[in-house]
């Protein structure tokens, strides 16, 4: 493979050698120069985005406190009462009517844990081993 030597071009100021630590030096500072302002930049960009993220939150709020204020009025018990009068459903004077069913529940209950009994408290704390020996000789408690 043949090598072509081509000249240098020349310096735009004749006469002047090019220091590379001064090179460096400027790159360096100008790359030093621009980190600033880009963390400004990048923190500016976060902030609006935590500010419509912040927008969106009080929306759902606002949507959450409305939907809340629809179950309450729907399920109020005059509402209640009153669809039941228009689906024709009137209150009997006759002894109420009780229904057994005979099918187990599905297991796992499906019950609300303030309903389900609390599991009892089991110690961490091992007995000693001596506690085993003097059960075992019928000394101890």
């Amino acid at each position: 493979m043949a090598a072509i030597n081509l000249p240098r071009p020349p310096l735009p100021f004749p006469g002047v050698r090019l220091n590379w630590w001064i090179v460096w030096g400027v790159a360096v500072l100008g790359i030093g120069g621009t980190l600033p302002v880009l963390q400004n930049s990048a923190t500016t960009s976060r902030g609006f985005e935590i500010r419509d993220l912040q927008a969106e939150q009080a929306q759902l709020r606002t949507d959450i406190s409305l939907l809340e204020g629809d179950v309450a009025r729907l399920t109020s018990l005059e509402r209640v009462e009153r669809r039941a009068n228009e689906l024709g459903m009137v209150q009997s004077a006759e002894a109420p009517l009780f229904v057994t069913v005979d099918t187990p529940g599905p297991s796992p209950a499906r019950i609300p844990s303030e309903y389900l009994p609390s599991p009892e408290a089991t110690s961490l704390v091992a007995d000693p081993w001596w506690r085993a020996v003097l059960s075992w000789l019928s000394i101890g408690d």
